[in-house]
């Protein structure tokens, strides 16, 4: 069975790709074209502008990569970042829940880490911030309505009047939940602004990250196999009243009956820096000086405790559980490089960049305590030769305190083959010799208590890609020691002993002519099951786009397939906001199909999307995370508008 789930979704896929191979790139027909109508004010307005947008490099910038925004249909109705085709997540249920990805990587950046919350799709960071190059003004706006119980929000706002630049990004999501105790209610936005002298002296960036969430807690099902075998059970049973409690969903029993959490996340970053010229115009560097805020704080709550979850341990509280995380850094850098923080990548067939400077990052934790002071040095080169290898290199080590000795370094060349084509093939090599997320090594909490030392990990990434346009191909091997991660009974342990990680991915963006489809397939395998990861993990979106009325109608059929083999996910554990190892539950074998349609007036679309239509048709085992089941059977509404003026 699994087999044959397998071998269908790579037909559907793959039987494909071979004819569109030539067809990487959407016409400049479809896209390229510039059409005007007129707007309330009487005015000639565009339906379409070039807008180009890049991740706001942050403290240790590199020169950007802008890429224009996609104003096809194709993407309409994938605004909830999880159902995108790119993100292969497990995940607790409902949006903006926790999830990790199913496709294994690792990163992390020098100095302090308390801990890493599992919402990276949805928790803004300032490397996830988007900076938008806009020739006047670019506002976009969407909504969708989950019948019956979500509503998502999306609003991004770019201006740019002379010198100054201005980007707002707002989303909301809210879904009351299908089961007891199961809800969220999420909010994130982030502000841009930068300015920059006539004379490009003097120019100076200022960003904002608000990231709140409130969930209800439930802990997941209290039985799997109850809800998961539903089809047997109602197949055997004959007592209408037994049939009918299996079937609805809220009798379904629960790990929690009244927990919740409450995270807020803080992130400014005050970024300025001065072109060194002398009176000739003569270009001798920049000096920038960043200074960043970061706060945390979450909360825990629950009462009647459940013993089967908490297996017995309580140190507070035998009746109640409200625990606390609550820490705050500030961060100052001063750093000299030979290009601008904003600066784009060149067309230059020969440059050498560098940039170097001191890290200095105070931090103050009030639950788990901690106080101190952490200093980091740094350099980075970006170099083009011969106008076909790019190369890339970076290293940072901390001096004192908890990050005493933290080493990062990356390395990583391009040849490029086709620049116009977007074909290349490249090389890089990551390494990391660093210090545990201090959650892992001291914590309080009422069923948690820990003060613990650990080795440094050291984990070594070794990489390899193909591109052509917008297809990929990567080959990754990891190499780990001392993994830090959660038992079955939610306290860490380091694994002393190297785990090796094989990784295949590939990514295929098919567009033949109003046929678009999108492929991403993982093959993965770990030397150790202490790092969970799936045989094969698989996403396919695909649409057939046509016109009506005079060409003023566009109408686009679509739909996407998820599958991934069975293997034993990682657990969640609400209370410490982490993922945990566990091998008693076994999830995946499951096909899901969603399908849409989206119409397209102009600059507004419309959509309709109905989600897992195949449950209960091949099973009830729609679980990602094991204990918390996906969506069944779902429907939205949605709406998009782009303004340009």
């Amino acid at each position: 069975m699994v087999f044959r789930r397998l071998l269908i979704f790579l037909f559907l896929t793959l039987i494909v790709l071979w004819t569109g191979k030539g067809y990487a790139q959407t016409s400049e027909e479809e896209h390229g074209r510039h059409e005007h109508t007129i707007d309330s004010a009487m005015a000639i307005s565009p339906n379409f502008m070039p807008v180009f947008k890049a991740k706001l490099p942050g403290t240790f910038f590199n020169p950007m990569v802008y890429k224009p925004i996609d104003t096809s249909m194709f993407y309409t109705s994938e605004y909830d970042p999880m159902i995108r085709t790119e993100n292969l997540y497990q995940s607790i249920g409902i949006c903006a829940q926790a999830h990790q990805n199913m496709v294994f990587d690792y990163e992390h950046e020098i100095g302090f880490s308390m801990l890493r919350l599992p919402y990276p799709l949805y928790f803004k960071q300032q490397k996830d911030v988007d900076y938008y190059d806009v020739q006047t003004s670019y506002t976009n706006i969407a909504y969708d309505y989950g019948i019956t119980k979500e509503n998502n929000v999306w609003a991004t706002h770019a201006q740019k009047i002379k010198q100054f630049e201005f980007k707002f990004d707002l989303h909301g999501y809210r879904n009351s939940g299908y089961f007891v105790r199961q809800a969220t209610n999420m909010f994130n936005m982030d502000v841009v602004a930068h300015y920059e002298t006539p004379k490009d002296i003097y120019g100076v960036t200022v960003s904002y990250v608000l990231n709140h969430g409130q969930f209800a807690e439930n802990g997941g099902l209290s039985d799997y196999h109850l809800f998961a075998d539903r089809q047997s059970i109602f197949t055997t049973l004959r007592n209408g009243d037994e049939v009918s409690v299996t079937n609805n969903l809220n009798s379904f029993g629960v790990m929690f009956g009244n927990a919740t959490s409450l995270i807020n996340t803080h992130d400014a970053l005050l970024q300025q820096y001065v072109n060194i010229k002398d009176k000739k115009g003569h270009y001798f560097g920049t000096i920038t000086h960043s200074f960043q805020f970061k706060k945390l704080k979450s909360n825990y709550f629950d009462c009647n405790l459940n013993n089967d979850f908490y297996l017995d341990r309580y140190y507070l509280n035998t009746d109640t559980t409200n625990d606390t995380l609550n820490y705050y850094s500030l961060i100052n850098t001063l750093q000299w490089s030979n290009y601008e923080p904003l600066q784009k990548q060149s067309d230059a067939k020969y440059f050498f960049r560098i940039a170097g400077g001191i890290r200095h990052e105070y931090v103050h934790a009030k639950m788990p305590f901690y106080v101190g002071n952490n200093f980091s040095l740094f350099a980075r080169t970006n170099i083009r030769l011969f106008s076909v290898w790019d190369i890339y290199g970076s290293i940072a080590y901390s001096f004192n305190n908890y990050n005493r000795n933290d080493a990062i370094a990356n390395a990583a060349a391009t040849f490029a083959i086709s620049r116009k084509m977007k074909h290349y093939i490249g090389l890089g090599a990551d390494f990391y010799r660093v210090s545990a997320d201090y959650l892992y090594s001291y914590y309080i909490g009422n069923n948690n208590m820990w003060y613990l030392s650990w080795p440094k990990e050291n984990n070594l990434k070794l990489s390899a890609f193909w591109t052509i346009f917008d297809y990929k191909v990567s080959f990754n091997y990891f190499m780990m020691k001392n993994h830090l991660y959660l038992d079955s009974d939610f306290q860490p342990q380091s694994c002393e002993r190297a785990i090796n990680i094989v990784q295949l991915n590939l990514f295929a963006p098919v567009r033949v002519k109003n046929f678009y489809m999108d492929v991403n397939m993982s093959l993965q395998h770990s030397t150790d099951p202490i790092i969970a990861v799936p045989l094969f993990a698989g996403k396919l979106y695909a649409a057939y786009c046509f016109r009506i009325f005079r060409n003023r109608l566009r109408i686009q059929v679509g739909g996407d397939l998820m599958y991934n083999t069975l293997y034993h996910a990682d657990g969640y554990n609400p209370i410490l906001h982490q993922f945990y190892h566990q091998d008693r539950v076994k999830v995946g074998n499951y096909l899901y199909f969603d399908a849409n349609i989206t119409f397209q007036v102009d600059r507004i679309a419309f959509f309709v999307r109905a989600g897992n239509l195949l449950e209960g048709l091949i099973s009830y085992k729609y679980f990602t995370t094991p204990y918390y089941p996906m969506q069944g059977r779902n429907f939205a509404l949605g709406i998009t508008w782009r303004f340009y003026d």
